[in-house]
């Protein structure tokens, strides 16, 4: 139990440096620092088919648990770790992102702050998405009493129609479900991940993230390869986990939920800051909008834990 714990903290340590990657590259580029070229648009395209499905099948091994709980225990463990810092952070980005809002790239602020009930913006999405993908999930396993293949099966049904679902945040609930689903089952699989080849996991997971960037096909296509491109990532990742086995990767893992929350103050401000001085080097951007987008968080953290309301905040 102890290695598959390692290997999951270790898989989000992975996860959360591509998400505050394709923030820091993403911000550069919507600045203008970076332009549509081959190299930015197929880094962009393999970031984000992998690092949300990642998250999202990491977040089912720990359902399997979580499930077994009375519903109002159920409910109320995920409002605490999703919707109250969703609420908290919600408010604290747009706070910031008003004051800075002439400097930012897309003027968000307090009025986003005001719709998060409805409607989550930028980076927080995620927990607010994921609150209704445990509740589905809790509603199918224990109101339905579902078996895994009947849930499987509407995971799929979900995905494949998840783009014709614009309305709300349906559309992103119904793709990433899969993951999730398929997430619930992995600890079942016992020693299966160190039986996993990462040179052939990274071959598959270029191939097929190659295949999805390239071929011109209809939308109901392409959709049903990022599946597999998704997979293919999350599979390579998995794969490696177990080689980079260390107390800091470790660590990031563990936290992997404040850099989240908080990277983005911190890459954006970074970002802004150096145009303020002047620097518009692309590379002197990404470093630094990394190095800021994962230190910045664990340093907030630090403090809050020595001022002793880290239990508050996250």
């Amino acid at each position: 139990m102890r290695k598959r714990i390692e290997w999951i903290d270790i898989a989000k340590a992975i996860g959360i440096v591509l998400v505050v990657y394709g923030h820091v590259i993403l911000g550069v580029h919507d600045a203008g620092l970076w332009g549509d070229s081959l190299n930015y648009e197929l880094q962009h395209s393999f970031v984000y088919t992998t690092h949300m499905p990642l998250f999202f099948f990491l977040s089912g091994i720990f359902a399997i648990k979580w499930v077994t709980r009375s519903p109002q225990k159920a409910v109320w463990q995920k409002i605490k770790t999703l919707l109250i810092p969703y609420i908290l952070w919600g408010f604290i980005q747009a706070g910031i992102m008003q004051v800075f809002s002439s400097s930012t790239n897309n003027g968000q602020g307090l009025i986003n702050a005001l719709k998060l009930p409805i409607t989550p913006y930028a980076q927080f999405w995620f927990l607010y998405d994921l609150f209704f993908v445990f509740i589905l999930y809790y509603v199918l396993i224990n109101g339905l009493k579902l078996s895994f293949k009947w849930i499987l099966l509407i995971g799929m049904v979900l995905f494949l129609v998840s783009p014709l679902f614009k309305y709300w945040e349906l559309w992103r609930i119904f793709y990433h479900f899969i993951f999730f689903i398929l997430g619930t089952q992995m600890l079942k699989l016992g020693e299966w991940i160190n039986k996993i080849n990462p040179l052939i996991s990274l071959l598959v997971f270029i191939v097929v993230n190659l295949l999805y960037f390239y071929i011109p096909v209809s939308f109901v296509i392409s959709n049903l390869i990022s599946f597999f491109a998704a997979l293919s990532g999350i599979v390579f990742i998995i794969s490696i986990s177990r080689y980079l086995n260390s107390s800091i990767i470790l660590y990031i893992g563990r936290n992997s939920i404040v850099i989240y929350l908080l990277h983005l103050i911190f890459a954006s401000g970074s970002r802004i800051l150096l145009l303020k001085l002047g620097v518009d080097n692309l590379l002197i951007q990404i470093i630094f909008g990394m190095f800021m987008g994962l230190v910045g968080p664990i340093i907030v953290l630090i403090c809050s834990k020595y001022l002793r309301i880290d239990k508050i905040l996250f």
